[in-house]
């Protein structure tokens, strides 16, 4: 497995992982993963996870029918997955699909990657579930930045044409912020305004089309300050989330 305390995040990403579940939400995902894979001649692997669970009262038997139903659907859930990424970028895709639970499948993929995209069908409002269950535990435990996205029609050029980067309780670090410049510059679009989320006001954030938040090193994990979860909450904005490292 990857030593994720040496291991180097490439940056614009090398390799990208879009996690799935087939709604329009996941469907931006794609498309937005797509994009910035083109624009860097990046690495895109699809995830979906599924979950297959045994009965405990089953025979042997029934788990050998079982085994093999599994098997079917899987392989029907792949070429599924294959339509519906390509309905949604004309990039290259591998497309995966794997047994477990989400969270658990998307932080392991994420692992050999630099950049991990999800759609959230998450609730609107200042609430620590604003992103929705599965995207926060993800955003929670991930060790690689991380863009969600809502389900949203708005041209993909314009995705990054005004980026606002804000810390969580501090100003953005140095690095956070030529990660940031370096990924905006790489599409096209320009880094408008750096701040800590308390000294951003509304209409700054209101006014992008993505919004960074940079969290501060000493935190072990994301811990996302009701701060953030206030400011956030309202916004219809993808935003990523650059990890303590």
């Amino acid at each position: 497995m990857t030593d994720k305390t040496t291991r180097t995040i490439d940056w614009p990403p090398r390799t990208i992982v879009a996690a799935v579940d087939f709604g329009e939400a996941s469907a931006r995902a794609v498309s937005i993963a797509g994009f910035i894979a083109a624009a860097g001649t990046a690495t895109l692997r699809v995830l979906h996870a599924e979950r297959f669970e045994v009965p405990p009262y089953f025979t042997p038997a029934q788990i050998e029918r079982l085994e093999d139903e599994r098997q079917e659907a899987s392989a029907e859930v792949a070429t599924e997955l294959t339509r519906f990424v390509k309905s949604a970028t004309v990039w290259p895709a591998a497309v995966v699909v794997a047994e477990g639970r989400p969270v658990d499948v998307i932080l392991e993929a994420a692992a050999e990657a630099d950049l991990l995209v999800l759609g959230t069908h998450g609730r609107s409002g200042p609430s620590r579930w604003w992103l929705g269950s599965v995207a926060e535990r993800v955003v929670r435990g991930a060790d690689v930045p991380v863009l969600v996205t809502k389900a949203d029609r708005a041209p993909l050029p314009e995705l990054f044409a005004r980026v606002v980067l804000v810390g969580d309780g501090a100003a953005p670090t140095s690095d956070d912020r030529a990660r940031v410049e370096a990924l905006t510059a790489s599409l096209g679009g320009q880094l408008v305004a750096t701040d800590s989320v308390e000294a951003c006001g509304a209409e700054v954030i209101e006014g992008a089309t993505l919004v960074a938040v940079s969290v501060p090193r000493e935190r072990s994990r994301w811990g996302l300050s009701d701060v953030v979860t206030d400011t956030l909450g309202q916004c219809a904005r993808p935003v990523l989330f650059i990890p303590a490292r």
